[in-house]
This record gives C-alpha cells, sequence and structure tokens, in this order.
C-alpha cells in the first residue's frame, strides 16, 4: 500500500465547521480544479505540487484540495473571529432584491464570474453569518484583505480595517457605501481600501492646464466647490481633488480617475516642466505678413474685409466659406486661412481625449472625425502619444473648437461635457453614442458634438442673405416648408432660416455631406464641385436633379457619372445597369477609389 492509499484509508467522512454538509474524503487522479483555488492537481499556488486526495460534498458538488483547506484555516476562526461557511452561488440567495448580497463586501466584485453566470456554472464563496460578511474566492485565497494598512502618502496614521458593515461617506471620494471601511480612529476617518491604496497623489486631467492634487478634506472655501468635470456640488467636509494655482478648481475623487479625463499617470515627485510649443506662424515684417507652418512655400496676408461669392474660396483648415471673415490670404496662389484658424494652437489639452492633441494639415487625406463621425480633408487635431498609436484619435477643427463652456444661441444655458449618458440629442433627435453636451439647469438638453458645430451662418444659392440655424415654429403659422427639396421641415430639430425672408431649410439640403471637403480631387477617379451652374446635372444613382450645394463628378471623361452626394443620395445604385458603375459607387462610400 502506497502512502497516500493509506492515509486515503484512514480518513473518515467528515463534518467540517465551514459547510453545512458532511464531506466525504476522495482519491482522484484526474481532478480537474478545486472550487476555492480553481487550480488543478498539479497546480503550483502553494509552490509544490498539490496531493491528489479531495474533500468533496455529494449534495452541492463543493470539491477542495486537502491543502486549500489547511492552507486557508478553514476549520478556523477568520479575520471577523467567526468561522465562514462555504456556500454554493444559487443567484438568487438569500435575497435577490439586495445587490449587496451578490458580491463580496470586501472588493464589491461578484460573487459569480460573467462566464459562469453565462454558462451556469457553479460557483462558491464563503460568508460570515453572524457579521453578514461575503468573501469571494480571490479574498479568500489572499487570506482576507489586511487588517491595518499604512500609506504615509495618502495618511500619517495607520489606517485599521472595520469588520462590520456600516453605511459611511468615503473621507477620500465622498461616495456613500455600506461595506468594510478602515477607519483612523485619531482622525476620524473612513475610506474605502482602494481609495487609499490606489488613489494617486498627484495628477494631470484634461479639464485643467494645472496639476491637481488630492486631500481628504477639500475645506470650506469662497463658495460652494463646483466639479470641474460633472459640474455638481461638491461637499467639503471629504476629500477630492484641488488645484493649488486655482483656489476655487476642484474636482471628485472618482471624476478626475476617469478613464475619459486622466492619462493614468502618477506626477508625485516628478518635477513639473513648462512644455514649450511652436507658434502655428512666425511674423515676418512689419505689415504682419506670415508664413503659416501648413504653407512654408508661399506668404499670408491678413485682409481684414475680404468678401467673395466664390464657392471655391474656402478656409483650408475648417474647410467652410470665408463668409466675410478676416482671413490670411497667400501672395501666390488660392490659399487661404480664417485669422482665428490660422491662430489655431499647435498643441492644445482637450476635453475630447486624455492625451494632448497636435495640430496637422491632412493634405487630400480623408480622416474621419471621432467626435462627429464625419470624415473631413481640413486640418485634424490628432493624438501622437504611443498608447494611441494602435487607434487613430483624430478631430476636426470645429469639433477642437468646441470648449467649456460651450454657448449656443439657441439656448441659455451653457452647456459642459460632464461625462453622462443621455438618450437623444436636442437638436438632431438622434442618439447619442458618446460624449454629449449637457445643460446643468436643464436635465434634458443635451446636444451632440455634430450639431454643436454646426456653422452658425452660411450663404446658399436659394437666398441672397445669410442663413441662420434656428429651432421652433417662432412667429410663423401653419406647416414650415423646405425651398430646397419641397417637404415639410420639422420645427423641433435645427433648421436653417433667413430673418428676412423667413426660410426653412433642412439642415442636410442646405449643407449636403461634402460641406467639410475641399473642392478639388479627394480620389483618384472623382473630384467635388460646387454646385452653383446654370443647369443642375442629373445624378446617376437616384436619377434626380443634384439639390445639394456640392456634387461629385467622375474624372473619367468618357462616363459622364455624377453623384449628389456620398450618404444623402435617396436611391441605392443599381447593380444590374452598369456593373462597373455600381463598383465606382461602392469604392465612392469609402473615397478610395481602385481602377477596375
Amino acid at each position: 500500500m502506497t502512502p497516500d492509499d493509506f492515509q486515503l484509508a484512514t480518513m473518515p467522512k467528515l463534518t467540517v465547521p465551514f459547510h453545512d454538509h458532511p464531506m466525504s474524503s476522495s482519491y482522484c487522479i484526474f481532478l480537474e480544479s478545486c472550487s476555492l483555488c480553481s487550480f488543478s492537481k498539479n497546480s503550483s499556488w502553494l509552490r509544490r505540487s498539490v496531493t491528489c486526495i479531495s474533500y468533496e460534498c455529494t449534495d452541492c458538488g463543493l470539491t477542495l484540495h486537502k491543502e486549500c483547506v489547511d492552507h486557508l484555516f478553514l476549520n478556523r476562526p477568520f479575520l471577523c473571529n467567526h468561522v465562514l461557511k462555504i456556500y454554493r452561488n444559487t443567484f438568487a440567495w438569500p435575497d435577490p432584491d439586495r445587490k449587496d448580497d451578490l458580491s463580496c463586501h470586501f472588493c464589491r466584485r461578484k460573487l459569480t464570474s460573467f462566464f459562469a453566470r453565462l454558462r451556469n456554472l457553479p460557483s462558491f464563496f464563503a460568508r460570515c453569518t453572524i457579521c453578514n460578511i461575503n468573501v469571494d474566492k480571490k479574498c479568500l485565497m489572499a487570506l482576507g484583505p489586511p487588517l491595518a494598512i499604512f500609506e504615509p502618502k495618502h495618511h500619517e496614521h495607520s489606517l485599521t480595517l472595520l469588520l462590520r458593515l456600516v453605511t459611511f461617506t468615503c473621507n477620500a471620494c465622498g461616495v456613500v457605501d455600506d461595506r468594510n471601511p478602515y477607519v483612523c480612529l485619531e482622525c476620524n476617518l473612513m475610506v474605502h481600501k482602494e481609495c487609499v491604496q490606489n488613489l494617486p497623489r498627484v495628477i494631470s486631467i484634461n479639464r485643467h492646464d494645472h496639476r491637481i492634487s488630492h486631500t481628504f478634506h477639500l475645506g470650506q472655501g469662497e463658495g460652494d466647490w463646483e466639479c470641474g468635470v460633472c459640474r455638481k456640488t461638491i461637499n467639503w467636509v471629504y476629500g477630492g481633488y484641488k488645484c493649488s494655482r486655482c483656489p476655487s478648481y476642484a474636482v471628485h475623487s472618482r471624476c478626475a480617475t476617469r478613464y475619459e479625463v486622466w492619462d493614468g499617470l502618477e506626477l508625485e515627485d516628478v518635477p513639473e516642466e513648462e512644455e514649450e510649443i511652436e507658434d502655428p506662424f512666425k511674423v515676418i515684417n512689419e505689415k504682419g505678413d506670415i508664413i503659416h507652418f501648413s504653407h512654408e512655400e508661399h506668404v499670408l496676408r491678413l485682409d481684414e474685409i475680404y468678401v467673395t461669392d466664390d464657392a471655391n474660396m474656402r478656409c483650408r483648415c475648417c474647410v467652410l466659406a470665408i463668409n466675410g471673415d478676416p482671413c490670411y490670404r497667400c501672395v501666390e496662389c488660392d490659399f487661404i486661412l480664417h485669422k482665428a484658424c490660422a491662430n489655431l494652437p499647435r498643441k492644445m489639452r482637450h476635453l475630447l481625449h486624455k492625451h494632448k492633441l497636435t495640430l496637422s494639415s491632412t493634405g487630400n487625406r480623408f480622416l474621419r472625425c471621432k467626435a462627429c463621425d464625419i470624415k473631413t480633408n481640413g486640418f485634424i487635431y490628432e493624438c501622437l502619444h504611443e498608447g494611441c498609436k494602435s487607434i487613430s484619435f483624430t478631430y476636426d477643427v470645429r469639433c477642437s473648437s468646441v470648449s467649456e463652456p460651450f454657448h449656443h444661441d439657441l439656448h441659455q444655458h451653457p452647456l459642459y461635457f460632464t461625462l453622462e449618458k443621455t438618450n437623444k440629442c436636442h437638436a438632431c433627435k438622434r442618439k447619442i453614442d458618446w460624449n454629449p453636451l449637457n445643460c446643468t439647469v436643464c436635465d434634458d438638453y443635451s446636444l451632440c458634438t455634430r450639431c454643436a458645430a454646426l456653422p452658425r451662418k452660411v450663404k446658399h444659392r436659394c437666398d441672397d442673405h445669410y442663413l441662420s440655424l434656428c429651432q421652433g415654429v417662432g412667429s410663423a403659422s401653419g406647416d414650415l416648408w423646405c425651398d430646397i427639396c419641397e417637404t415639410k421641415t420639422d420645427p423641433s430639430v435645427f433648421y436653417y432660416t433667413c430673418d428676412d425672408c423667413g426660410l426653412s431649410l433642412h439642415i442636410d439640403c442646405v449643407l449636403g455631406d461634402c460641406y467639410y471637403t475641399k473642392v478639388g480631387c479627394p480620389g483618384p477617379r472623382m473630384e467635388v464641385h460646387p454646385n452653383n451652374g446654370a443647369t443642375r446635372p442629373i445624378c446617376t444613382k437616384c436619377e434626380l436633379r443634384c439639390k445639394f450645394p456640392f456634387f461629385i463628378k467622375g474624372t473619367e471623361e468618357d462616363l459622364g457619372i455624377w453623384y449628389c452626394s456620398k450618404d444623402l443620395c435617396p436611391k441605392e445604385f443599381n447593380f444590374a445597369v452598369s456593373p462597373y458603375r455600381f463598383a465606382l459607387d461602392i469604392g465612392l462610400r469609402d473615397w478610395d477609389l481602385r481602377v477596375f
């Protein structure tokens, strides 16, 4: 008889304090895993191979290595001085209406993993029925959380675990919770374990130009503290982040450390150095002529009163019409920039991204803006951080110009990127999937970035005056009709109107989907043209006159192909009519036509 056989033969059926059912001993060569440690019999988590001897409950399927029972001291009292019992999670025990009964009271993780719930696999956890404390497998394997934590960078005293379920407000993050806090009796502090161990001391966020540091007590200021992210009031009794240079700036601990706001770097003991950002242009003479970084071969000259009706004269940066705004014009070619666009910084910190963004010219490349989901070949701000190289984070200059507080002509209150999810945009009634602008006064008012960046004034061939954004019927009576497509205009969404003539025009009819595209050749076999001729071309797809301000023309002379838009054409192209043209149409959607 081998030593293992002898030990197995002498092991009786056990009644153990950590389980309600009797446990039988077994010898199983093919024991796949232990219900607690989840490792196989050849695991090295104890730095040695476990034996093939295990304890098994035939009633609920609990299987334990002998080493796990010995190592975890399951027969002895836990940190709370009581013996824990091992239960099988039945997903509705003990009270399905209480979420805390389904999570570990130390780490707040669910007692059953998503994979186990999906596959309906058995899951076990430990529970003290006297203290009403649940302990998941990970915390149990670590022999429970530490009884005391000493983090001198966060707090000068040692913090002690309170092994009682109490409702408290964490002094570090200001969040109300009901779990087991760490307490400092000398300072009357109660904090989460993760707040003590994981909250960084000094960080930099995309909402503020200076570094901010954490404190356990904000203290009373000149007025109420307002969070620089969610714009809600911060209770000065509890902790948060504040700026040493700006006395009135503070941020909730949870808001400051969000993924969208913080770059994940702890900056304590890191010297703060001012980054030298190169100017976008150089002034070369007393007349104020400049050389811009995007057009270094020629000189640009300021024109304060430049007025033109030429649709081709569009700013190379934002790709919008000049519309009589001050601009810099090239003295040798047709290159032109709005004065405001010429002064855009080469690098900037923006609310849309957690890293600094760099201004660059796309040339004739088409890039999709991450904020508004519109393709453009104008200037863009892009993230060049090492961690973002695998994903393209590019933002056009229109969306990058949206800052806080954002004031819109059609709403009386300022708007903020509060990171709160919302259902629909108030301007277009579409669902907002990412980063809306919210009103902190009106709970139901939000704007998507695309609508927030719409041009406030535009010119269109249907009217001699400038058109402006509008919403609501105003003083009009009856239905509103669009003079371009001759269909009804919904007054509950944004539309363009003329204050002098009373027109009401759809946004898409006025702008189309090539409005942010440079006039010229964006692809090998097509180019964008202004629709300002004596006659409007007939679209090859829908066989209707092109109604949008720009149309797309195939460059092959013998084809005679025109498209009214990239995505707004009311009719899908019929493959049976022309396989070649259908292939051209498919390539048009991607702006990357190949030779067929």
